[in-house]
């Protein structure tokens, strides 16, 4: 008879959004949990997560910043970060890079597929559908398993007006897919006339997998001007202005659904008669739509010219920095059952307190093609996969490219 009840109070009808975000935000569904809003909020700010532009976000390293845009120009300087010199009058530069984001993650240095597996249980309410009498509140075991892949391609063009003057656009391809799996199993619940918790051994186990949810479509579309600065020989310098459009669908994690406005300088020194190049770039990179989530994006490369003429290695470092908490750490907040009774805790154990600062190590190869043709090949690892959405192992990029 315990079985049935228990069926009444957890079993739900899933929501039926099919975009990613309303995927996750109404999985609690499957296994009748309320209230909602704090799935909701924690749906949001993976989503945010995702999608914020970034030299270091794995799904948006392939289109964000410099990377793309004129990475193709010549054999020295990075690969995601942007060169500080400009093409000339009336020469073009077109590139395509391509890029796998995620195929295994880690969120606050929870795997995706266990989130929730080592944190106290959830208390709810019994639900309007429980016969009388039965208990007044639950405490269940909930999991998560996600398992989120993100393909990146984008195709920029860049174009000379002046020696000193050049503009950019970025056209981003994001392909996502998700599937996901949200379980629930009983473990205590209050007597019939509420008190203390009881456990509960051998109690049903509600919920499962949700039929998986995939999308491709047009990201956030990027502009950027970039101006050559008069320096002493042999260093170069730029500024650089760039604004990225909502164009993307954030709630299939395509885009972030905000403006953002990024003034930024490039530093670079040729060395070693030019057989080897030292880079620096920093950004203020604003949310105009948000400014919680603006941040400071800044990194510093190094290329070596390994075959004359053939082959030329580069590793750069890669960083962001917040300018305070993204987040409301409350709003994923839910009772659970500690030893010391009923508390509060983030959803999953998923705390998002703090500056969500990031860092990557990237090393890559660039090779000419032909005359003016180039290639290259990069792979980005995270020096601090605790801190936020993050991938896992080496995340490969490839690109191609010309100049005429």
């Amino acid at each position: 008879m315990r079985l049935v009840v228990v069926a009444l109070v957890l079993i739900a009808a899933p929501a039926a959004s099919r975009t990613i975000q309303g995927v996750l935000g109404d999985a609690q569904e499957r296994v009748g949990l309320r209230p909602a809003a704090p799935f909701l909020n924690f749906a949001q700010h993976f989503a945010d997560l995702v999608t914020a532009p970034s030299l270091t976000s794995a799904s948006s390293a392939a289109l964000g910043g410099g990377t793309a845009i004129d990475s193709s120009e010549s054999t020295l300087g990075p690969i995601f970060l942007d060169h500080a010199d400009t093409l000339g009058a009336g020469v073009t530069n077109m590139s395509s890079v391509a890029q796998r984001g995620f195929a295994q993650g880690n969120l606050f240095a929870q795997p995706f597929n266990q989130l929730g597996l080592n944190v106290p249980p959830v208390v709810t309410k019994r639900t309007a559908t429980a016969p009388p009498g039965s208990s007044a509140l639950l405490a269940i075991r909930l999991r998560y398993a996600i398992d989120l892949h993100v393909w990146a391609a984008a195709i920029a063009v860049t174009h000379g007006f002046t020696d000193d003057f050049d503009a950019s656009l970025v056209l981003p391809i994001v392909s996502t897919r998700l599937n996901c799996a949200a379980t629930a199993r009983l473990v205590a619940a209050t007597g019939p006339n509420g008190g203390t918790f009881i456990p509960v051994h051998g109690g049903p186990t509600l919920g499962g997998t949700i039929e998986p949810v995939d999308s491709t479509g047009i990201g956030d579309l990027v502009v950027r001007g970039k101006y050559k600065l008069a320096m002493p020989s042999p260093w170069h310098m730029a500024a650089t202005l760039e604004v990225q459009f909502p164009t993307g669908d954030d709630l299939q994690l395509h885009g972030s659904g905000d403006y953002w406005l990024t003034p930024g300088i490039d530093v670079s020194l040729p060395l070693f008669d030019k057989k080897a190049e030292l880079d620096a770039h920093a950004a203020l990179d604003f949310d105009v739509s948000t400014w919680t989530r603006s941040q400071a994006l800044y990194g510093v490369s190094a290329s070596v010219v390994l075959w004359p003429k053939r082959l030329a290695a580069i590793v750069e470092f890669l960083g962001q920095s917040q300018f305070e908490s993204a987040f409301r750490p409350r709003d994923t907040n839910v009772l659970v059952l500690s030893p010391q009774g009923i508390a509060v805790d983030p959803l999953l154990g998923v705390g998002w307190a703090g500056r969500l600062d990031q860092f990557n190590f990237s090393f890559g190869l660039r090779t000419p093609l032909a005359r003016n043709v180039m290639l290259f090949a990069n792979g980005l690892v995270d020096l601090n996969p605790h801190v936020g959405v993050r991938p896992v192992g080496v995340i490969p990029t490839f690109g191609i490219g010309g100049t005429f």
